[in-house]
């Protein structure tokens, strides 16, 4: 199946500083806070740094300072008529995704 959209492969984490952020999968991170819906480019650091194995556990194991909360893939339209799903942390291991532009 084709990329039909920026869902495909997507992660979604929590910045340390309460911001969220999602890494499209293509390359691009955008952050964004849901109280007031705002989206902050600031906190949307999906640039690989050293991580070191005192990192803590939840953390991300590519960038610095965000949580893995989960991954967003598309399906082929499933038995519910869904096309994107979304697996939490504790049941999806963090993608390794492609550094941006």
């Amino acid at each position: 199946m084709g990329d039909t959209g920026w869902w495909r492969g997507s992660n979604l984490y929590l910045h340390t500083s309460g911001s969220y952020v999602l890494h499209e999968g293509q390359g691009w991170c955008f952050g964004f806070s849901l109280e007031p819906l705002e989206f902050n480019q600031t906190d949307a650091s999906c640039v690989k740094g050293e991580i070191t194995t005192s990192t803590l556990e939840g953390h991300s194991a590519y960038y610095r300072n965000l949580i893995y909360l989960g991954h967003f893939y598309e399906t082929r339209r499933d038995e519910e008529g869904v096309r994107i799903r979304y697996s939490e942390a504790g049941r999806t291991s963090e993608v390794e995704l492609p550094d941006g532009p």
